[in-house]
């Protein structure tokens, strides 16, 4: 297994992932990764444009549920793709980074499944062996 990645996870009605990386800031990273793979065909979105994101969470479950949200809200409010997140800086009670991608099109893009919510089911962020991880269930 690579130092860090991602792979989806059979969920009984919803969707997930389980994201693995060898830092507390590359694991949120590579959740947005992971996020965009299950919504969006991620392969094809070029890393044009920049959004940059900050956000609170008492700890470090909240902080990746409420991270994911506003990745999430920045695709449904402003139909903007995220190819790869880059800055990514994870405080004690904050996060912040640079999500680069480019504006939804038609034409080349191919949108997969719609969340309702990122959810905390089983949500636990676990260092083990000199690697974080963690699983993500997103409810569809």
């Amino acid at each position: 297994m690579s130092a860090s990645g991602h792979r989806e996870i059979d969920h009984t009605a919803d969707l997930g992932f389980e994201v693995w990386a060898e830092s507390l800031s590359s694991l949120f990273a590579e959740a947005v990764l992971a996020l965009g793979d299950l919504c969006y065909d991620r392969a094809v979105v070029r890393p044009v444009g920049q959004r940059r994101l900050e956000i609170r969470g008492a700890n470090p479950e909240e902080r990746l549920v409420r991270w994911l949200q506003e990745v999430y809200l920045v695709l449904e409010s402003e139909l903007w793709l995220t190819a790869t997140a880059t800055n990514v800086v994870v405080e004690d009670e904050a996060i912040e980074g640079t999500l680069h991608g480019e504006p939804f099109d038609r034409a080349r893009h191919t949108l997969h499944s719609e969340i309702k919510a990122i959810t905390y089911h089983g949500l636990e962020i676990v260092q083990r062996d000199g690697s974080w991880r963690v699983t993500v269930v997103v409810d569809v």
